[in-house]
């Protein structure tokens, strides 16, 4: 890189990225304190084949709602002009694309239900493909907002969305609802959030559709769907299968399970994530400038989602019977066997945007094949040894594709895995130290403290031995930490 140029990263994209990140850990962590004590609510207030039901109704939801959104409001944060004709033809094609896509699930609600074994969930899965049209009204503004790191008002506008929805869902469960209090939540959040995200830009969507536009987004967008059908296929055909060979009691064992784990790990890992996209891309052609901005960003994500894994992971057999109840006890687990995700599932979360950013979609879609057809073939062959083996598999299967992410970040960027093991070998090595001495821990307190005492105490006495344990081996982390408490001295955080 030429001398000359300034430090792209460090003379204010770091200081943009740094508030950016500010705003949506608050986000991340108030949307996901919230969701989680919902989901804890309606855990205790449901049955688990509620819980399985609406897993497999959200599968579908989902993968329309890639299929809706056609990558197209993606290419806003990418785009260095933006037009009137640009936006107005994102806008009504993925209005279009969300009324189609709708349609669809309606017409397929009902062989879905025959596929589950449930047909229960037709009438339920029908209602709840409102939320793409609905969604589609404000998409746009919330991308525009995002593409000025404006992450303090989507913040806002999550927290508020999360906590409307949540507690209509909690009433309507309450009133004994059952399976629709569930779709009330997402109905009623993605309502709340079109007209947040329509708010907190000032732009009227028009009329000048251009169809060349349409085409040529399609066209570099086409990898980018697949790439993320094939992801949600990969984390979510574990949940269909054990729908369609063992029942939806079982899916809801498996899904509280993941998504207590997927709770923890995206609330530490999104908010870097969330703004990787923005960062790198302006930094994507000084190759020295994307390393540093990857190293960072890859650095704060472990340091949070590598203790949280691990931790949650050494009290997971206490945890989720303490907080879900009894019935939830199986799930507790299979969660122990999840938390051992923390590394391939903190470097999953950079690999895609950072693949996306550089363009290298054949890189994406290869690493992304790979996973789902290796994850349905470990799946299939655990699934008649029960649910426990199912999760080892998919534990074993994001292991054994992760020197593959690895390679293929380099080809396409020149970040080495040494780069990759320099940011996180530090947590890795504290954390997993935590997670040894929490298990240890909990033997010892096992017949003198129980419930809600044991999962206070060893909490704390958790995060302490780690962040001792961290700024003892690195010399970085204590740097930091000196650096954060100058700010603080001078005010300027």
């Amino acid at each position: 890189m030429n001398a000359e140029l300034p430090n792209r990263f460090d003379d204010g994209l770091r200081a943009r990225s740094r508030s950016s990140i500010g705003w949506t850990v608050t986000r991340f962590l108030s949307d996901q304190l919230f969701s989680f004590i919902v989901f804890v609510i309606l855990a205790r207030l449901l049955t688990r084949a509620d819980i399985g039901a609406f897993a497999v109704m959200a599968v579908t939801a989902e993968a329309f709602r890639i299929i809706a959104t056609a990558g197209l409001v993606q290419t806003i944060a990418r785009r260095s002009e933006i037009t009137p004709h640009f936006l107005d033809t994102i806008y009504r094609s993925q209005q279009g694309f969300s009324f189609l896509s709708a349609a669809l699930i309606v017409a397929l609600a009902q062989p879905i239900a025959d596929l589950m074994g449930a047909p229960n969930i037709a009438l339920p899965l029908a209602v709840m493909s409102l939320v793409l049209p609905i969604s589609s009204f404000g998409g746009t503004h919330l991308a525009l907002r995002l593409r000025e790191f404006g992450h303090k008002t989507t913040a806002l506008r999550s927290v508020v969305g999360g906590l409307i929805g949540g507690t209509c869902a909690v009433v309507a469960a309450f009133a004994g609802l059952g399976l629709w209090s569930l779709v009330v939540q997402r109905l009623v959040t993605e309502i709340a959030g079109a007209i947040l995200s329509r708010m907190s830009y000032d732009w009227k969507p028009g009329w000048k559709f251009d169809r060349g536009i349409l085409r040529d987004n399609l066209m570099l967008n086409a990898s980018l769907i697949y790439v993320q059908l094939v992801f949600l296929a990969t984390v979510r055909v574990q949940e269909m299968a054990i729908g369609a060979g063992i029942g939806l009691a079982a899916v809801g064992v498996y899904r509280t399970a993941w998504r207590t784990v997927e709770l923890i790990g995206r609330g530490a890992i999104q908010p870097f994530t969330q703004v990787a996209v923005q960062t790198l891309a302006r930094v994507k052609d000084e190759p020295a400038e994307l390393r540093q901005a990857y190293r960072w960003m890859i650095a704060q994500a472990s340091a949070i989602s590598f203790p949280a894994l691990v931790g949650f992971g050494a009290l997971a057999p206490v945890a989720i019977p303490t907080v879900f109840g009894a019935k939830w006890d199986e799930a507790g687990q299979l969660a122990q066997i999840f938390a051992f995700m923390a590394v391939p599932f903190t470097l999953n979360f950079f690999a895609s945007p950072s693949l996306s950013v550089l363009g290298a979609s054949r890189s994406l879609m290869s690493l992304s094949t790979t996973q789902l057809v290796l994850g349905v073939i470990l799946t299939l062959a655990a699934l008649p040894y029960g649910l426990l083996a199912v999760a080892v598999s998919y534990v074993g299967r994001a292991y054994l594709t992760l020197p593959m992410q690895i390679l293929l970040l380099r080809r396409a960027s020149g970040i080495r895995p040494v780069d990759t093991w320099r940011a996180v070998g530090a947590p890795l090595i504290a954390s997993t130290a935590m997670g040894v001495a929490l298990a240890v821990a909990m033997r010892l307190l096992d017949t003198h403290l129980s419930g809600w005492s044991v999962l206070l105490l060893l909490t704390g006495l958790g995060a302490l031995f780690y962040g001792a344990l961290l700024l003892a081996i690195s010399r970085p982390w204590r740097g930091r930490l000196l650096s954060l408490s100058r700010r603080l001295r001078k005010g300027r955080i």
